[in-house]
């Protein structure tokens, strides 16, 4: 960046409040989808996600974690919303998630 680091402070409650320090360098972490919500689960998911049973299982995780996600309730959109939930919303540096299921 312009001051010759790849590391930047991001303040996203405007200037005065708490800044957050991003850091650009490479190599960036890669985290597999369905691997990290698995371990913040705590529990082994149904991998067959065109399945009825699979898509089912996802419903129930989510209800239980009382996570709203609007109609149609596919396979995609719930895991969707449980990775949005247990990854994307913490992630501050950047990062490539990985082995997106094709479904």
């Amino acid at each position: 960046n312009i001051k010759g680091s790849y590391k930047i402070e991001y303040h996203p409650d405007g200037p005065e409040g708490e800044p957050i320090e991003i850091d650009f360098t490479p190599p960036w972490p890669r985290i597999s989808m369905v691997e990290e919500i698995e371990k913040k689960l705590n529990k082994k998911l149904n991998r067959n996600f065109a399945s009825e049973e699979s898509r089912k299982e996802l419903e129930e995780v989510c209800e239980k974690l009382k996570l709203e996600c609007p109609p149609p309730l596919t396979s995609a959109r719930l895991l969707d919303k449980l990775c949005g939930h247990f990854i994307e919303d913490h992630i501050v540096n950047p990062t490539f998630i990985t082995e997106h299921p094709q479904i």
